[in-house]
């Protein structure tokens, strides 16, 4: 028997609305939790904090799914509901203590990117990006978690984010120039992708 090709996250969408008993939103939550979780890992740089975010933005999309209106993908949407329960999360903290200690919780936690092996030196690499990342503008950290991290494009990020085109371009050349100075010593080990 050949194997059917996987649907698209439209087709699972339709499914999930019109058969509400089928398994096709476990089938989307599959497909996009790790670059979900990632990109959440990206912003908050903790790994439980992440987990956390990622399952209250799943239960938000599970919840709002009839209204998704299929103008962008699924995963520009996806991350946009992300994006906006990080931000909740960091407008809620009611104390600059609070605050403080999820950002110190942070930076001792490293982001996993998907390209690092499980080694030793992998292990050090991962330190060094997180190390790196913090070198970086807010406003060319979300574009590099955005564009790298959450892998979207250049145009859904500056959708998410509400910035011209080129604004996120710049962001991203001057966060990726940063990042390249500061990992000089893993070249050619670790090569940032170019953007799409």
């Amino acid at each position: 028997m050949a194997n059917l090709p996987e649907p698209s996250d439209d087709a699972l969408i339709r499914k999930a609305l019109c058969e509400p008993e089928s398994d096709a939103f476990a089938q989307l939550v599959r497909r996009h939790q790790s670059r979900l979780r990632l990109y959440l890992r990206s912003l908050s740089g903790n790994s439980s904090i992440a987990d956390e975010l990622a399952q209250e933005a799943l239960l938000k999309v599970y919840r709002s799914l009839s209204r998704f209106k299929f103008q962008s993908s699924f995963k520009t949407w996806l991350m946009t509901i992300a994006r906006n329960t990080f931000l909740d999360q960091v407008r809620l903290a009611t104390h600059v203590a609070d605050l403080q200690r999820v950002t110190d919780e942070a930076h001792q936690h490293v982001i996993e990117a998907p390209c690092i092996p499980d080694t030793e030196d992998g292990h050090m690499l991962a330190i060094d990006i997180e190390r790196s990342m913090q070198l970086l503008s807010p406003a060319e950290r979300e574009v590099i978690a955005h564009c790298y991290f959450a892998d979207l494009t250049m145009d859904e990020t500056a959708k998410i984010l509400g910035m011209p085109l080129g604004t996120v371009k710049t962001h991203s050349q001057r966060g990726l120039k940063k990042l390249r100075d500061a990992l000089t010593s893993w070249q050619p080990t670790f090569v940032v992708k170019q953007s799409k």
